[in-house]
């Protein structure tokens, strides 16, 4: 098997369908989406006139087997995390303003109201983000392999926590073997190529460049969105347990 991963599309409808056209090419079996379709926030991006988040739902509702929610998908389907064992969101928390937010999470959790346009979906997409699970586990001949937005405890990406050293990965490595997985995916981090944590190391791997994966590792994949030098997306294939990005 071959899948195509993609992640953090947040809204770029023009990156995504030339990333979809990539891949086609690539003649990949699976597209796996990591999460993040929503999220256009004012400050960091500028394609405010061809972003259309109901446009790259329906799109990747289309091409994709698997879709993970992420911590923008989350809220806009006013929803908090399920897996989230470092923060325990008010039950009112989308009734209370930002300030409020501000003041219960101190700042620990992101928060949207500030920079983040509304994404404008329709009633039954939003109906359709509510169902998105937050990991998903697949099997292959010789493994089971986790997918999430991010890195346990923050799965989701819904705080505002970022793992850089080898050892604020262990957390994940222990929920892997508790869901008794080899191999894992994520997204969140708009990393440029590939980012694996894998045995007592971190080993970034530019586009282009084929890894063969280790058991237990976890490989953090590029955004489609961003800047052409920087975003992308990558292929895994079951077959020599290889993976490889791929720029845009």
């Amino acid at each position: 098997m071959r899948y195509a991963i993609i992640s953090d599309i947040h809204e770029d409808i023009v990156n995504l369908r030339f990333a979809l056209s990539r891949i086609e090419k690539q003649k990949c079996d699976e597209i796996i989406c990591l999460g993040d379709i929503s999220g256009f926030s004012a400050p960091h991006y500028n394609y405010y006139t061809t972003r259309n988040a109901s446009e790259c739902l329906a799109l990747i509702r289309n091409k994709c087997k698997i879709l993970i929610a992420g911590n923008h998908d989350l809220h806009a389907a006013r929803l908090t995390p399920k897996i989230n064992p470092e923060y325990e969101y008010p039950k009112n928390w989308y009734s209370l303003d930002f300030y409020e937010k501000l003041q219960a999470s101190n700042g620990y959790v992101w928060l949207y109201d500030n920079d983040e346009l509304n994404p404008l979906y329709s009633h039954s997409d939003i109906a359709f983000l509510s169902t998105l699970p937050e990991i998903e586990t697949i099997k292959t001949n010789e493994q089971n392999i986790l997918l999430s937005h991010y890195a346990y405890p923050n799965i989701t990406g819904s705080s505002k926590v970022f793992y850089n050293y080898w050892e604020d990965f262990e957390a994940h490595f222990n929920f892997m073997k508790e869901k008794n997985t080899g191999l894992s995916f994520i997204g969140h981090r708009h990393f440029s190529g590939l980012l694996i944590a894998s045995k007592n190391k971190l080993i970034e791997k530019r586009f282009g460049v084929k890894y063969k994966c280790l058991n237990g590792d976890c490989i953090l994949v590029p955004a489609i969105t961003g800047k052409r030098n920087g975003n992308g997306f990558c292929i895994f294939d079951t077959q020599d347990n290889t993976v490889q990005a791929f720029h845009l």
